[in-house]
């Protein structure tokens, strides 16, 4: 979808939300919170090709809730980010736009909706409804998503939820171009315009969701079924070419999540099964990351993945202070080491610690790494963030990488970052 068309349908929701409230005679009650984000990151080693080393953009959240009744409600919440040193950093995504029904035993919701699965801290690997924003932060995007047009029907039986999603477009992933340091080809190749799919409807294709959730005791569980495209492509180099294709698969996903206190310990897990049965076989001929030209099929083969650990809280330990020790293990059955499907952490651990200061302005520091366990690749970050005089949230980070040769994280070894966002809400 186009930007203008975006814009488009944007006022246009707005317009049939003030028609409707208009004629009907609800009563309508307005929320408007408006988010201003401006974001700064700084590579301290150059980078390749066309590669910089530093950007800049700046963003702004609007947020309105209109309340009809106690039954109706829209949400209004585009995101329109501008590119302060590129314009590969301009966007104008329709996060949640959506109308939605709530009764007591039934939740009706149409429009632009963004929506989360997951329970563990390194990776949700299970969160496959949304696409992801990958331009600004590709390590850690659960924070930026796209929204996508959906219907979701959610039932309530007693303890037990079930959500049914319906989704008519599919939106392609945002893959950093030349100038970005998370540009897949040190900085050489763009990504083409034209996406391949391995169904005929294309963006079209329909897709569907399960999910079962309840709580039993203290534990969190969440039972899920996806059938549509995976939302990461497959990347596709054809010898010769100047641009990098990308191609979408069909697949079908069974998952499960669980998050459980146990005193002072948090335990969370996530799994999947992921059948790429439906997508066929799609053959060609393609340079691997490598430089080799290989014919193969370029769907991945059906696989399992898991993450799963603790986090263990030590609280009081610095005056107000919470300590909380963090340890994940990640695992992927199909062992790929080239970048062609790119799902680095297929045999990882991952450690970190947080504090929390438990403070007026909910300041929180988290280190982490994750560190493979065969060739000791490594990715680390240390994150800080806090809220000054209520409005205003301070985030800085700092990203290390060092990865092996062989590694599919060895295309981002020199893309050690700082960053720093400000955001002001009012």
């Amino acid at each position: 979808m186009t930007t203008v068309t975006r814009l488009i349908s944007c006022i246009s929701f707005q317009f049939i939300v003030l028609l409707v409230s208009s004629t009907t005679g609800l009563a309508l009650e307005e929320d408007l919170k408006v988010t201003s984000t401006t974001h700064v990151s700084v590579f301290p080693q150059s980078g390749e090709g066309d590669q910089q080393d530093a950007f800049a953009s700046t963003e702004l959240k609007p947020d309105l809730a209109l309340t009809f009744d106690e039954s109706w409600q829209a949400i209004i919440a585009p995101r329109f980010r501008f590119g302060l040193t590129d314009p590969e950093y301009d966007l104008l995504s329709l996060d949640d736009l959506y109308a939605e029904y709530v009764s007591d035993r039934f939740e009706v919701r149409v429009g632009y909706q963004t929506h989360f699965w997951g329970a563990a801290e390194s990776a949700n690997i299970i969160d496959t409804l949304n696409q992801k924003d990958f331009a600004v932060d590709f390590f850690d995007p659960k924070e930026n998503k796209f929204g996508e047009p959906a219907v979701r029907l959610r039932l309530a039986f007693g303890e037990n939820q079930f959500d049914i999603y319906h989704f008519s477009y599919f939106t392609p992933a945002s893959l950093p171009n030349k100038v970005n340091r998370f540009n897949f080809f040190d900085g050489q190749l763009d990504f083409s315009d034209d996406p391949i799919y391995t169904h005929g409807d294309e963006r079209l294709r329909q897709q569907v969701a399960l999910r079962w959730d309840r709580t039993i005791g203290s534990a969190d569980i969440g039972i899920s079924y996806f059938n549509g495209y995976e939302k990461f492509p497959v990347i596709h180099v054809r010898p010769g070419a100047v641009e990098a294709d990308t191609l979408y698969y069909e697949m079908q996903q069974f998952s499960w999540d669980l998050q459980m206190p146990v005193g002072n310990w948090l335990l969370k897990g996530e799994a999947l099964f992921q059948d790429t049965s439906l997508g066929g076989t799609f053959i060609a001929d393609s340079v691997t990351s490598g430089g080799q030209v290989l014919r193969r099929n370029l769907v991945p083969k059906n696989h399992t993945a898991f993450v799963g650990g603790f986090e263990y809280t030590f609280y009081g330990v610095i005056g107000q202070s919470d300590i909380g020790l963090i340890g994940e293990y990640l695992y992927d059955s199909e062992q790929r080491l080239d970048a062609v499907a790119f799902r680095p952490f297929q045999n990882d651990a991952f450690g970190g610690i947080r504090w929390a200061q438990n403070n007026a302005g909910d300041g929180e520091l988290l280190i982490g790494g994750i560190v493979d366990v065969r060739n000791q690749t490594q990715v680390w970050r240390a994150e800080y963030s806090e809220r000054f005089f209520d409005r205003l949230i301070l985030t800085a980070n700092y990203d290390h990488i060092n990865a092996a040769p062989d590694d599919p994280v060895a295309i981002f070894d020199n893309d050690n970052r700082l960053a720093i966002e400000l955001s002001y809400s009012y």
